[in-house]
């Protein structure tokens, strides 16, 4: 089992963390409790089996050692990161100010495209420099994330977001199986039964009634305008997707 630690020194020319050996998870905290936890240790558990590395604690184990060890249960709005690495578990809470949840713009990524087989698409691995390049994108062209194409012309995700689509009244997903990460908050779309997984492409994002953007810390974000050709950017309706983005932030 992955030792607890809560520190997050690392000696680089001795660890595996420079090979993008190890995998991380970011939580969102409010009132001192880490939001979906079991989620976040179960998808950090199956990239340990796939890495050949230790698994993580139990939650109940996870949940005494930030009682103890961190500034966690002091958070009134904080995150949470978990870091494992070199047989370590890291733990680091730290407060976070929520920026405001209102409509963002959104990107097509005109430089990376993801391949669809690539195994570490299912995890928060180390190597992520794929998601940083997208980042990067979307800071230079002023959107909030840049979403990446597979090698099939499909939506996959973005660097920091999962995508869904608001198609004839009802939300849709890419699938896992075409690059997009199985983002914790996406599930809980997918378990509410409030959204499908279905392969999607540039034709479906541009003809979508709205957009919803999920990731762990913001929850749900609406999407406001699409920069997806070269024709211009597409405006759409927030108002739409309000009430989804507002439960995922709960």
């Amino acid at each position: 089992m992955l030792e607890l630690l809560n520190h997050a020194r690392t000696d680089l020319a001795r660890s595996g963390a420079r090979f993008g050996e190890g995998l991380f998870e970011t939580l969102r905290v409010r009132d001192g409790l880490p939001l979906r936890l079991d989620a976040h240790l179960e998808r950090l558990a199956a990239g340990a089996r796939f890495l050949g590395l230790e698994p993580p604690p139990p939650a109940d184990t996870l949940r005494d050692f930030l009682g103890a060890h961190t500034a966690c249960p002091g958070l009134a709005s904080g995150v949470l990161r978990l870091l494992a690495v070199d047989r370590t578990l890291r733990v680091l809470a730290e407060p976070w100010a929520a920026p405001e949840a209102g409509p963002v713009e959104l990107g097509v990524s005109r430089r990376t495209r993801r391949f669809s087989g690539n195994p570490l698409n299912r995890f928060k691995t180390f190597a992520y420099l794929e998601n940083r390049l997208l980042a990067r994108e979307a800071e230079e062209q002023g959107w909030f994330d840049a979403l990446a194409l597979n090698e099939h012309g499909q939506l996959t995700d973005g660097g920091r977001t999962s995508v869904f689509l608001l198609l004839d009244g009802r939300l849709k997903t890419p699938p896992v199986a075409a690059g997009a990460l199985p983002g914790v908050a996406r599930a809980c779309l997918l378990a509410a039964g409030l959204a499908d997984e279905a392969p999607l492409d540039l034709a479906d994002l541009e003809r979508a009634e709205a957009v919803l953007l999920t990731n762990s810390l913001r929850g749900g974000i609406p999407v406001r305008r699409i920069h997806a050709s070269g024709e211009g950017p597409m405006d759409l309706d927030p108002c739409l997707l309000q009430k989804t983005a507002e439960a995922l932030g709960r």
